[in-house]
């Protein structure tokens, strides 16, 4: 008898192939069957008429480990259809972690602010993923990088200069995270510690990888002025060993320097590259808005000994006319004076300001922008790498042009999150709630950028085989169970760019690993996840 029958749906599979009328049956974590008019018994039955059945779709670059451990239920994510996130992105992680009191006090306050409030008991890689899937559970299923700033970081890499003492403990620290399971090694080069981190730093580091057959991922470190030579610094690091990478978020911010024509180049060497044999692919978020971190703008010097230091310094006046300019990097739009563009997402010691503009910000606190800036960074002292903002970055048609691109997969850049506790006050935007299903309910239903099996295939089936997710992505027989079932009416109705109420409807039914996690549009409270390695089938 099967565990659970869904019937009178039309599946998508994952594959990119057409949409087809089958029942879907379950038995344990497995599918246990695809076919019309199945008769099979069932212990629980969902009849999908009039809905349409796919595999979880899997985020390839989200940052839920941030808050995970403030929402093992993955609310806002698990609703909207997603089994699977690819975690550990950008560089950072909260392991593993020095042995000292500064860097366990810096990830716990910061982890505070994702809503956890429990200990910071770990500090290799191997206990830090013991404390996430051990015991509580979590809802999805996490697929983990280890990131290179907390390499650095725990091997007391500061500044651009490295030891000898220092690579071989970053070597040693990346051999045990991938011992513990870590699927690879991301890098953030763009802000923090990874931005002052050499080539040569990270060849040496891509050479573990390779050893081990493992993967690199990376947030390069210029996308304007130096798209060209950051993108040719990536296959230089990728193709050197062999590596399956993947290029995060490739995309041009407006307005910021980058030659015309730039981003179709880098597309067209990732195509290259790709036809050459490289393993790579690139993701894409869903909206003209993203995610910062609010220190990438600063200048190396500010932050050389640390950002309880660079808190003071921001006390001195003439510091801040000093940075007022020398902040044109990163987010360069800032310096161009397009204030506008900015919203204060997360901020630990300056909570009431969150969900603000920073016009708005000036005109509540009668400072101007940058002052305001500058007071927000120097408030949260020794965390102050946890202030991030939300920006408008792109515009429409480049997103959409991304979107559509075959060597794409489809992201969200976010993090999941709930509608209660300190996660809601920190994300007020549909990109948490919504994002997910924004790429079908707007990119698909009504601006037709992609058609529904396209983008399915590009969130589910395309990123597992990516990853090396067996078992994953696809409806057929003999995988995993994680599947969702869509409404595609009540998507088609629903508001992807209103700030978020409620969760969304459109998705009643979501199972991972076999269990049902969202039943008629509730969550069980069942945490069903696992973690996640390349190539297993567990």
């Amino acid at each position: 008898m099967l565990d659970l029958l869904i019937t009178n749906g039309t599946v998508v599979d994952g594959t990119g192939r057409e949409p087809f009328h089958a029942d879907v049956g379950v038995a344990a974590d497995r599918i246990a069957l695809i076919r019309p008019n199945a008769q099979h018994e069932a212990a629980r039955r969902i009849d999908a008429s009039g809905l349409t059945v796919t595999p979880g779709f899997i985020d390839p670059h989200s940052h839920s480990d941030w808050s995970i451990l403030g929402n093992r239920k993955a609310q806002s994510t698990i609703r909207q259809g997603v089994t699977t996130e690819v975690v550990g992105n950008c560089g950072v992680t909260y392991a593993p972690l020095a042995g000292d009191d500064h860097g366990v006090a810096e990830a716990r306050a910061a982890l505070r602010a994702f809503g956890y409030d429990g200990e910071v008991g770990w500090r290799s890689f191997g206990d830090y993923l013991d404390h996430v899937h051990g015991g509580q559970g979590t809802a999805q299923n996490l697929y983990w990088f280890v990131g290179h700033t907390a390499l650095r970081n725990a091997a007391g890499v500061r500044g651009d200069t490295v030891t000898a003492g220092q690579a071989e403990a970053m070597r040693r620290l990346l051999d045990e995270a991938l011992d513990a399971g870590a699927a690879g090694m991301s890098t953030g080069l763009e802000y923090g510690s990874g931005r002052e981190a050499g080539t040569d730093e990270l060849l040496d580091l891509a050479s573990v990888l390779g050893r081990r057959g493992a993967r690199y991922a990376s947030h390069i470190r210029n996308r304007d002025a130096r798209l060209g030579e950051s993108v040719d610094e990536f296959f230089r690091i990728a193709r050197g060993h062999g590596l399956t990478a993947q290029l995060s978020h490739l995309n041009v911010r407006s307005n910021t320097g980058a030659a015309p024509g730039a981003w179709d180049d880098a597309v067209e060497r990732l195509h290259s590259e790709r036809s050459q044999g490289l393993d790579v692919l690139a993701d894409m978020t869903p909206y003209p808005d993203g995610l910062g971190m609010a220190t990438g703008i600063l200048p190396a010097w500010l932050l050389a000994d640390g950002p309880a230091h660079a808190a003071e310094l921001l006390a001195d006046r003439q510091v801040r006319t000093a940075l007022r300019a020398d902040c044109d990097r990163y987010w360069r739009f800032i310096h161009r004076g397009e204030w506008h563009r900015v919203t204060l997402a997360t901020s630990p010691a300056t909570p009431e300001l969150e969900g603000l503009s920073f016009p708005e910000i000036a005109r509540r606190l009668g400072r101007d922008e940058w002052d305001c800036y500058f007071d927000i960074l120097r408030a949260a002292g020794p965390n102050m790498f946890g202030v991030q903002l939300m920006g408008r970055l792109f515009d429409d048609d480049h997103v959409a042009a991304a979107i559509a691109h075959p060597l794409f997969c489809l992201g969200v850049d976010g993090y999941t999150s709930r509608l209660d506790g300190p996660l809601a006050a920190r994300t007020r935007h549909p990109l948490f709630f919504r994002g997910h299903l924004h790429y079908l309910a707007h990119h698909v239903l009504r601006r037709r950028t992609l058609t529904l099996a396209d983008a399915v295939y590009k969130m589910t089936g395309m990123v597992a085989e990516h990853f090396g997710l067996a078992g994953r992505g696809v409806l057929a027989e003999g995988a995993f169970a994680d599947l969702a079932v869509l409404d595609t009416a009540a998507l088609a109705a629903l508001d992807t760019f209103a700030v978020p109420e409620d969760y969304p409807a459109g998705v009643p039914h979501v199972v991972v690993n076999g269990q049902p996690v969202v039943d008629r549009g509730e969550h069980t409270g069942a945490r069903a996840g696992r973690h996640l390695r390349p190539g297993r089938t567990e």
